[in-house]
């Protein structure tokens, strides 16, 4: 019987700069936040495949808040779900086609993610690190259910973007994930509302949730939690939220933090 949550962000905030975790010394704690009654989660804007892939070993022990909110799984089941239409993604790409800035695009569904067929080779190895099963496609037929649209940015166009996006659509939101990162998700969802459904399963309230989060797509779910925790990396937005700063993603401290709890 879980009594408290513990959700962290992967990258820039649990993951090092490389994208590794100490697996042998999260094996170990995950055990002991089990057996004290904390649920860990990874609270990301990856994809539930590719979350899953980075903690295969501990993922029947552990949830998952995936695509920034979209998609929740606990205890190996889905239990929250949110798909775009193709009327509404097509909009979105249009207005990403339409901007000479955008370095690339894909659609992130539950069976893979989709860039365009002309996708230059840069963007879909770096999209090979965030989502799985990367193909490119001709995105009038794709079929998946689709979560999610992400892009890339130059980082000093990136915010520009987002606000110009977010003033042309009504029902979705454009959020920095990252320096050249943005994703677009339905406006009622964020890491905070794949919280309260957690919450909801499992019969708890913000006042159980620590939450770890470095980035603008992390503020909704540091507001949320009653403990809000933040990497000393963390943008100046997420640090005015926290009740503590640890060190930054390279010294594995949220690991250390959690230690500290058990």
């Amino acid at each position: 019987m879980f009594k408290k949550i513990v959700a962290s962000d992967m990258d820039g905030t649990f993951l090092r700069p490389d994208g590794s975790y100490d697996k042998e010394r999260f094996a170990a704690l995950l055990d002991k936040l089990t057996e004290a009654g904390y649920l860990f989660v990874a609270a990301s804007g990856r994809s539930l495949l590719t979350l899953k892939g980075l903690f295969h070993e501990f993922k029947d022990k552990m949830a998952f808040i995936a695509e920034n909110g979209c998609i929740v799984e606990c205890a190996g089941q889905v239990i929250f779900e949110a798909e775009m239409m193709p009327e509404d993604y097509q909009l979105i790409l249009a207005e990403l086609r339409a901007h000479p800035d955008c370095q690339g695009y894909l659609l992130s569904g539950e069976n893979g993610a989709y860039a365009a067929l002309d996708a230059s080779d840069d963007y879909i190895q770096r999209a090979n690190y965030f989502y799985a099963n990367v193909q490119r496609a001709d995105l009038n037929k794709v079929t998946d259910k689709i979560l999610k649209v992400t892009a890339r940015f130059d980082s000093d166009k990136i915010h520009d973007f987002s606000k110009h996006l977010n003033g042309r659509l009504a029902d979705f939101q454009a959020v920095v994930t990252g320096f050249d990162g943005m994703d677009i998700i339905p406006k009622a969802y964020d890491k905070s509302t794949g919280l309260a459904v957690l919450c909801g399963k499992l019969g708890l309230s913000a006042s159980d949730v620590y939450a770890f989060g470095d980035n603008y797509n992390d503020l909704e779910m540091l507001k949320f939690a009653r403990t809000a925790v933040v990497p000393e990396n963390a943008v100046e937005a997420a640090k005015e939220l926290a009740e503590e700063v640890i060190g930054d993603n390279s010294t594995d401290a949220v690991l250390s933090y959690l230690e500290s709890l058990v």
